[in-house]
């Protein structure tokens, strides 16, 4: 007998060989002999998205891909991705990607929004299920101040890094965004291509206007103007950020056609001040990618 997550997978495939065909809960709910109201809970619990919304981003990234990767018309890809008119197209599209069709074609940048569903196991693949956002944008500079360590030294010292920073975070100066601190791993130093696991330099910091008035035991680092990958997700503070960047690199990037910026050797995560009663948090994941025209 399989269980659900089985019948999850099952259905995954389902909607995968039909992606180009107008599919729903009930049709699916026939195929696999589950009521509605059981497999809804099951494939939302799982897969973090209800069956319509998982079909609706699968859809419109192969829609992405096509737009970009082929010459086919926005209105071929329009009908090929199950919508009735470029119109009800267009306007799910933006939904989803924030620009219409026709400038995502003219970006010619490829990033999916959903690829398929794999359920390796709970721990890794929750993270990238639930995903709230990913966008690319481009940022001004950001200033910092904070600790740093040489993880070379041992990654424990992270942790003595954030636990100096969280004892004057509510008096360090010039402070903006107060609801996020950051943490970054920065290669760019002593990066190795022999080693499987580079040793980063960290720093635990906060987003300041300006370095007037910092106490000479910290550290100040200024970010420069970049365009970034930017992955939004709901996850609790202390757990490891490991499944994560292993998703995005790993899983992600595979997919994608944005490269990694040589000139910007490290990862920034954002991670929320405020938790919800299951002491979720927001977190940002901000890795630095070329422009298209680079």
């Amino acid at each position: 007998m399989h269980n659900n997550a089985d019948k999850i997978l099952s259905i995954i495939n389902y909607i995968e060989e039909h992606l180009t065909e107008k599919i729903d809960l009930d049709e699916i709910a026939n195929v696999v002999h589950y009521s509605k109201y059981h497999l809804h809970r099951m494939f939302t619990n799982i897969v973090g998205f209800t069956v319509h919304n998982y079909i609706q981003r699968r859809k419109l990234t192969e829609a992405a891909k096509l737009l970009v990767l082929s010459n086919r018309s926005i209105i071929d890809i329009a009908l090929l991705s199950g919508y009735k008119s470029q119109r009800s197209f267009t306007t799910a599209f933006k939904m989803l990607y924030k620009k219409s069709p026709n400038a995502f074609r003219e970006c010619g940048e490829f990033y999916p929004l959903q690829l398929k569903f794999v359920l390796q196991n709970f721990e890794t693949t929750l993270f990238p299920a639930r995903m709230m956002e990913i966008k690319i944008v481009s940022h001004d500079e950001i200033y910092l101040v904070g600790y740093m360590t040489d993880t070379k030294k041992g990654f424990g010292k992270i942790d003595e890094c954030w636990t100096k920073l969280h004892k004057i975070k509510n008096s360090i100066p010039n402070k903006i965004n107060g609801d996020f601190l950051i943490g970054i791993n920065d290669y760019s130093d002593d990066f190795s291509y022999e080693s499987e696991r580079p040793r980063p330099v960290h720093y635990a910091a906060a987003e300041i206007s300006n370095f007037n008035n910092i106490s000479k035991d910290m550290i100040t680092k200024v970010i420069p103007m970049n365009k970034y990958v930017v992955f939004t997700y709901r996850g609790k503070i202390q757990d490891h950020i490991y499944p994560v960047m292993k998703y995005i690199y790993k899983v992600w990037f595979s997919q994608s056609t944005s490269q990694l910026n040589d000139y910007a050797r490290y990862d920034l995560v954002r991670y929320g001040e405020i938790a919800d009663d299951n002491g979720l948090s927001i977190i940002e994941v901000w890795i630095p990618i070329l422009s298209s025209n680079s």
